[in-house]
């Protein structure tokens, strides 16, 4: 689940019925958590520790290990660039921490993966106004990238009997992932 406008559409029972990946400064308390942003890990470490804290396991970026206590956690598994890559990769991250939610989804062994809240647009939204917006621009020049990265990952799903649904706002990726 990304932390664009849609996660407030997503259905309330959701949480309930089903595995969630969580990643960054999400609203709920995820059954997986992920973040490899390096200004959240080693600055605002703090506000996200609950999340990571009662997660299954917490996905955290390996090259911050030691930056805060949330290294010390009992359920942290450290994401290294080069182990856990899709073939054809360019970047580890794909720039969008939703992708490495999606690998961590595919290497956990699921089949099917809804996307709830994964806006992809260049304002950058998200589900609340004073969320945390980092360098838009910044990201925004790096959407191409993004989108290459989660046109390798729907190849991946689907070369493995595999799907990903998309149930976000229309964008871009409604040309990558189906919505039933």
């Amino acid at each position: 689940m990304g932390n664009g406008p849609s996660l407030n559409d997503m259905p309330a029972d959701t949480l309930q019925k089903y595995d969630t990946f969580g990643v960054n400064y999400c609203p709920y308390s995820p059954t997986y958590y992920v973040c490899v942003d390096n200004d959240i890990l080693i600055n605002h470490h703090e506000k996200i520790y609950k999340l990571a804290s009662g997660a299954k396991l917490a996905f955290l970026a390996a090259k911050e290990f030691g930056s805060s206590r949330l290294y010390d956690l009992n359920n942290l598994f450290l994401i290294r660039k080069d182990e856990t890559d899709f073939k054809d990769e360019r970047f580890f991250s794909g720039f969008t921490v939703v992708y490495v939610a999606l690998k961590a989804a595919f290497y956990l062994g699921y089949e099917r993966v809804h996307l709830f809240g994964v806006d992809f647009n260049k304002e950058w939204d998200h589900y609340k106004p004073d969320y945390p917006r980092g360098d838009v621009e910044h990201r925004a020049a790096r959407m191409d990238e993004m989108f290459y990265h989660f046109k390798l990952a729907q190849k991946v799903y689907a070369e493995n009997d595999r799907r990903i649904i998309n149930h976000s706002r229309r964008s871009r990726l409604d040309l990558i992932f189906p919505r039933k």
